[in-house]
């Protein structure tokens, strides 16, 4: 017939005929491709610029936050060291930037005194006993840490 012609010895019809496993595979990659596309489209981005340390990460966690449902578990249980390291890093900071500015740990009441020695002292290896977060309380409710935290400008 005129709508059939024989290419190589093979049979070749417009609407009719198994599909070879070529074809098969050239619709599914097809289909993906089209999905990929709609998915493509679909996603927003977002360009976040700035200098180390203006916040960038930040912004992408306070994203998935809001509108991802939060973090997993495993992924809380992760940012508990985190947590824990930037807490001794900072009053670590504040307490080192002290004689900096000119305020003298001499001059702090005698329990707010001890805690400076205890985090001044504190190993690169650390487990966080319930006393480290009492002496962080004690250092950041005195005055000369206030001072010191205020004034951060300056070291």
């Amino acid at each position: 017939a005129w709508y059939q012609r024989r290419v190589r010895g093979k049979a070749m019809g417009c609407f009719w005929g198994p599909k070879s496993e070529e074809d098969k595979r050239n619709a599914r990659i097809n289909k993906e491709i089209k999905q990929s596309k709609q998915t493509f489209k679909s996603t927003h981005r977002l360009l976040l610029l700035g200098g180390g340390e203006s916040g960038k990460s930040t912004i992408v966690k306070q994203m998935k936050i809001l509108h991802i449902n939060g973090f997993t578990e495993e992924e809380k249980r992760e940012k508990v060291l985190t947590i824990k390291i930037n807490v001794r890093d900072a009053i670590s900071s504040i307490c080192m930037a002290m004689s900096t500015i000119g305020l003298e740990p001499e001059n702090m009441c005698r329990g707010s005194k001890l805690a400076y020695d205890y985090i001044t002292n504190i190993p690169a290896e650390f487990d966080y006993p319930q006393e480290f977060y009492d002496h962080v309380s004690t250092l950041w409710q005195d005055p000369h840490i206030q001072e010191c935290y205020d004034r951060s400008h300056e070291y």
